[in-house]
């Protein structure tokens, strides 16, 4: 993922990782484009209008929908915010905080949000690295983690319930 927000930001030259930029900064690369799958072999299949984990056997496998990332460059670098997104980029990934949070897509692009600097908050996920796996923390709902659990559409859940996905460079 550093060369992802090496493409986007530049190399690191600021020891405080806290500060944003003041003006949002233009893009200079493209979205990078992922294969998730969570420890089950299941990936992200659209259906309805809902990303839904499937087996990625037979037929279902040419469903498959990569994910798409950019930086988010208003938020602590440290952590790996990334605005997140399907269709090469052009429908994004959203959380909004509530009593009960939940991703939904939405029809905007993952360069428009990083362009936008602000805003971009509940389309931004932490990815955490752990061993061979990663876990997704919505920012705009701190402890919300993407889960595959309950198998029926992608949703957030707590520690205990978040998923690990596995990612692959498309």
């Amino acid at each position: 993922m550093e060369a992802l927000f090496e493409e986007f930001l530049g190399k690191e030259v600021s020891p405080d990782l806290s500060v944003p930029a003041v003006a949002p900064p233009q893009p200079r690369g493209r979205p990078h484009h992922f294969v998730l799958q969570d420890t089950e072999q299941r990936g992200l299949c659209l259906r309805g209008g809902r990303l839904v984990p499937t087996p990625l056997q037979g037929a279902s496998a040419d469903q498959e929908e990569p994910i798409s990332v950019v930086p988010n460059p208003r938020l602590e670098r440290r952590r790996c915010p990334l605005i997140v997104g399907i269709r090469g980029g052009s429908r994004a990934l959203s959380c909004s905080p509530g009593p009960e949070p939940r991703p939904q897509l939405e029809d905007v692009g993952l360069l428009e949000l990083f362009s936008r600097g602000e805003g971009a908050t509940p389309c931004t996920f932490y990815k955490t690295f752990g061993g061979s796996t990663h876990t997704f923390e919505a920012a705009a709902c701190p402890g919300a983690f993407l889960s595959t659990a309950g198998g029926q559409e992608l949703g957030l859940a707590p520690p205990p319930g978040a998923t690990s996905f596995y990612l692959h460079r498309r």
